[in-house]
């Protein structure tokens, strides 16, 4: 086997023994060692050479993260939540919002330590001054070192952990005014000079396209993604096209297929045209700020260049390898980073599956339709499971749009990267060009969203275990490429069987969905500020008290919390939302949910209010025929044999005095054995208030049906609400309070 996938592939593993089985890391190396040892007396020479490469390898990165990992935890305890004054410079663009500027800085000085590592940096824009910060700028502020966010929830986005994929290692606030500039250019001059030649193109794209097609067509050459429309990027998701907005390997080929033909055209001798191809490629790495896809694609089209210069024969599993081992090198959680999984198994996938020796057709269309779609396959096969655990989709209709696309992006590379060396050289000659580059890419945006609204081209899928992905790795390898070509094995007739089995196993999890469970599971969500349950009974019966949601911002709690937390634990359906009532931190998470997921019922009260939100949930409930339940004080609903709502408020009456919280549902759901005793109860509360809490001890003072197992404390907890003579009625053994962090 070739050294350096051995190297690759113990890297990888190294990587994931340091940051996920370190409990049993020492163990896993000792074994190694023994196993060498071992091997040493009764293998080939060869063979011993690639099991010692794979040992060292193996030790050295998982060392290697663990030495990171250990100074990550030592910044973060001897920093965390304290105002230090910290000297940095700037080394990105800023990401720009309404309320705030983000960088990237390389801190110089931190308190009293001079220590070198990234920081994100939020700056809070001020009214009296609205400078932006330029890359290479020094700048001085006092400002508290925060620990990024994990997922808080099941299937949550871990900030933390995507940070550490871009080599950051914690996050600062600080406002405009607080900002002290002492110096200019301090990042190495030729990182400055190649970062500010991106900016001035950027703006200078931007003056000469319109925006809908210039984001794109930055996107497209330069990486950068900023500056393409909200829509225009779901469309290219929703279409399976949004690897093509992504610098990689196949915008890679374009750029050096348009830059040999230029080089051709100079008539440059091959030895050094290839040259300037691979300085070429390495200033579009500078440029592209080392993305992994585009950092895979250059270093292997730089081996293969250097291979033909030295007129050395070009290994492409040898390349891919030594890309892989680079870029884990310098940053062993670029592992983590999406980008850098897509890539790889894709490139994994066509090399795999895709013959690159095939016999050439007279017909062009049919030899570019056949070899589109046996890429496109290829890679998909691959990339299923890593699309499906990050993103929960799959598109049935990949090969048409990818069919359509494909020789559009190629053109559009080409003619951008003219586009763009006029605007270097001449701008009224990239005047010109702009004139044939904008309907190509007006063409290729129309693609992308008439592709994404076929039926099919986004089917929402749970999350699936990591031990599924490994048995669909698996049965892809023995189908493949083993194969169990020996007809005289006896797996070769067995294999029938094996494969029945592999399957069987792969859809555990969806067949477990209809076992009955032994008890009810209640979960806190969390939502930030805001209220979420959900509730799963024995006999699978699944309910969703309130969504959460923002009142501020565009952040879609349903998109990218409750969502993800549901497809995590498999559930595609649900039986009951209950909607406390309908203030935004209550129910806006709710309509993604409604929209994307099959939900049979929806429990509501009478509303006191006709709010937005209200109006935009009897739209939903409409187009997607939910069965509504109106309830109120008295009201039982019947989840199954063993469990039930006990509805306790609002009245017919409503409270006109804060009339949406005041007459929230408040609703105690009940756990009884075969005997129809109550076993356990949890009440809900929603937001209700004082004036609430009296009416409901009022209503049941002579009847015991509010003490609870546990509370969901009212309103969040505050002040206004939880009078005494409640709790002391409720007498809870439990209390959730549910609030945001810092409120």
């Amino acid at each position: 086997m070739k050294p350096f996938c051995i190297a690759s592939i113990a890297s990888i593993f190294g990587i994931i023994i340091g940051l996920y089985l370190k409990s049993i890391a020492i163990f896993l190396l000792l074994c190694s060692i023994m196993a060498l040892f071992y091997f040493i007396f009764y293998l080939q020479k060869i063979t011993k050479k690639c099991f010692l490469i794979f040992l060292i390898c193996l030790m050295s990165f998982y060392w290697y993260t663990l030495f990171l990992e250990n100074e990550q935890e030592q910044i973060q305890n001897k920093y965390g939540n304290q105002e230090l004054e910290i000297k940095a410079v700037v080394i990105s663009s800023p990401e720009q919002k309404e309320y705030k500027n983000t960088y990237k800085i390389k801190v110089v000085k931190i308190g009293q330590d001079n220590k070198t590592f990234k920081l994100l940096c939020h700056i809070k824009k001020d009214k009296k001054s609205s400078e932006l910060l330029k890359y290479g700028d020094e700048i001085q502020f006092t400002a508290k070192y925060e620990v990024p966010d994990i997922a808080r929830n099941e299937g949550g986005f871990d900030y933390k952990k995507y940070l550490k994929t871009k080599d950051i290692k914690g996050i600062v606030t600080v406002t405009q005014n607080e900002i002290i500039k002492t110096a200019e250019n301090r990042e190495a001059s030729i990182k400055t000079k190649i970062h500010n030649f991106k900016i001035n193109l950027i703006q200078k794209i931007k003056k000469t396209l319109h925006n809908e097609v210039a984001g794109v067509c930055i996107g497209l050459l330069l990486g950068d993604k900023v500056e393409i429309l909200p829509e225009i990027q779901n469309s290219f998701r929703q279409s399976s096209l949004s690897h093509m907005l992504a610098i990689s390997g196949a915008h890679v080929s374009y750029l050096l297929l348009g830059l040999g033909t230029f080089l051709n055209l100079l008539k440059l001798h091959k030895r050094w045209s290839k040259l300037v191809i691979i300085l070429f490629l390495i200033f579009f790495m500078v440029l592209i700020d080392f993305t992994p896809s585009v950092t895979r694609a250059c270093i292997m089209c730089i081996l293969t260049l250097l291979a033909e210069i030295t007129f050395q024969k070009s290994d492409t599993y040898q390349n891919l390898a030594i890309s892989n081992f680079i870029i884990l090198l310098f940053n062993p959680y670029a592992l983590l980073d999406i980008g850098f999984q897509l890539s790889f198994g894709g490139t994994i996938g066509i090399l795999f599956f895709v013959n690159q020796h095939q016999a050439k057709s007279k017909n062009k269309l049919l030899q570019y339709i056949k070899q589109t779609l046996k890429v496109s396959i290829a890679a998909n096969l691959i990339l299923f499971p890593i699309i499906i655990y990050h993103f929960n989709t799959v598109s049935a209709t990949f090969l048409i749009s990818n069919l359509l696309a494909t020789p559009i992006l190629g053109i559009s590379i080409i003619l951008g990267m003219f586009f763009i060396l006029a605007l270097i050289i001449y701008t009224p000659i990239a005047n010109i060009v702009s004139y044939f580059l904008t309907p190509i890419l007006q063409f290729l945006i129309q693609i992308a969203k008439w592709t994404s609204q076929i039926p099919l081209s986004q089917i929402l899928l749970p999350t699936p275990k990591i031990w599924q992905i490994i048995i669909y790795y698996s049965m892809l390898f023995l189908i493949f490429k083993y194969n169990f070509k020996c007809k005289d094995t006896l797996l070769y007739q067995k294999r029938k069987i094996i494969y029945m089995v592999l399957i069987c196993i792969l859809m555990l999890p969806y067949f477990k969905g209809y076992i009955p469970a032994s008890y009810t599971k209640i979960s806190c969500i969390d939502v930030g500020q805001g209220d979420s349950f959900f509730i799963q009974t024995p006999s699978k019966k699944t309910i969703l008290i309130d969504g959460g949601g923002a009142d501020v911002g565009n952040f879609d709690v349903g998109e990218k919390t409750l969502l993800p937390y549901l497809l995590k634990k498999g559930i595609m359906k649900i039986d009951y939302i209950l909607v406390s009532h309908l203030d935004t931190d209550h129910c806006a998470g709710l309509f993604t949910i409604l929209e994307k997921l099959k939900v049979s019922q929806i429990i509501i009260s009478k509303q006191g209010k006709m709010s937005n939100n209200f109006k935009q949930l009897i739209d939903i409930i409409k187009k997607k025929k939910i069965n509504v339940i109106v309830v109120k004080a008295a009201d039982k609903i019947q989840i199954d044999k063993n469990c039930y709502f006990d509805i306790l408020f609002p009245q017919d009456k409503l409270i006109m005095q804060n009339v949406l919280n005041n007459n929230s549902i408040v609703a105690k759901f009940c756990i009884q054995n075969n005997k129809k005793e109550e076993i356990a109860s949890m009440l809900f509360t929603g937001d209700i208030e004082k004036i609430a809490e009296e009416q409901i001890l009022q209503m049941y003072t002579s009847v015991n049906k509010l003490e609870s197992t546990i509370l969901k404390v009212a309103h969040h907890g505050s002040k206004t609400s939880s009078i005494e003579p409640l709790l002391q009625v409720v007498k809870p053994k439990i209390a959730f309070i549910r609030s945001g962090k810092k409120q």
